[in-house]
């Protein structure tokens, strides 16, 4: 989340020559063309050719391309604080996956928890309840943040037999090919959106950080955690990334210190750690009895 973060400051500088959709298609290109050269490195060229590319690019299209579409039009049918209040309600996403896919249980510490973590986001982002239009573009931010969530499932479960690194870049792949066909026929109809900003060497640099540090290698911890953790837990870390960038913007562009996220940081901090120790707890009762089970087969035989 962090390195997500991080490159906020950088994506600002840039919009302000780059078009949103030409800025995310080469960022896309550039961290997808990284991942899947270390791809072939790590496991061969095999491995990635027999890869399952069809379903891989139907999961990743329709829930990181088809996820980012909804968000931007989300935006434009609202406002710019409901998507932010959108992305504060991820840890709901996750828990209600995990209930209907999982058979999770929701006790009492973690619904704390998660409860924490949504204020905590929502302080942390800066936004009023009351500012945000709740109509059709609320809906179509929802929308997003669902497709966003069982994306990420579905990267860690479908997939399970590839490695971290093939997981990442084969759904990844699938945003891409989302964000390629709008890129075309935003460009071939001269919309502002698909316009190509500098590319001198200072935003060259800038480029490459947005695409490698933020996107390429951001992605591939996240969907690693979310596969070590569960799509629940590791989405509420997700609401502390206004704090990460609020910070980032503090240190690189002195921008002014904001008391109210980084108390809002705080209670997402203290969601967090309520839900993974409660979470460790369950996980060790279950390897308790599964080990008990091994023992008393032991003892029988």
């Amino acid at each position: 989340m962090f390195l997500w973060a991080v490159g906020f400051p950088a994506a600002e500088v840039l919009l302000q020559s780059w078009g949103v959709i030409s800025l995310v298609t080469v960022r896309q290109v550039l961290a997808i063309g990284v991942l899947l050269t270390i791809w072939i490195y790590c496991d061969g060229w095999r491995q990635v050719y027999h890869a399952p590319w069809w379903k891989a690019i139907m999961v990743g299209g329709l829930g990181f391309g088809g996820g980012g579409l909804l968000l931007m039009f989300g935006q434009k049918y609202s406002d710019a604080v409901t998507p932010a209040i959108a992305a504060a309600m991820m840890p709901i996403a996750g828990a209600i996956l995990e209930v209907m896919l999982d058979g999770r249980k929701l006790r009492l510490p973690l619904v704390v928890g998660i409860a924490l973590a949504i204020a905590g986001g929502i302080l942390a982002t800066g936004v009023k309840l009351g500012d945000g239009e709740f109509g059709f573009g609320a809906l179509l931010c929802l929308g997003a943040i669902v497709l966003f969530a069982w994306a990420t499932r579905a990267t860690t479960h479908d997939f399970s037999h590839l490695s971290t690194i093939g997981r990442t870049t084969i759904t990844l792949t699938g945003g891409l090919v989302v964000m390629l066909i709008i890129f075309l026929g935003c460009y071939f109809l001269q919309y502002d959106v698909a316009a190509i900003g500098n590319h001198d060497l200072y935003n060259l640099f800038l480029i490459l950080f947005f695409s490698l540090v933020s996107l390429a290698f951001a992605h591939l911890l996240w969907i690693w955690a979310a596969g070590n953790l569960g799509i629940l837990v590791a989405s509420l870390h997700m609401n502390a990334v206004p704090f990460y960038v609020m910070v980032t913007m503090v240190i690189v562009l002195a921008g002014s210190w904001n008391t109210m996220q980084a108390i809002g940081a705080t209670l997402v901090a203290a969601g967090v750690v309520l839900s993974q120790l409660f979470a460790r707890r369950q996980l060790s009762v279950f390897s308790g009895i599964k080990n008990n089970r091994k023992t008393s087969r032991n003892t029988r035989t």
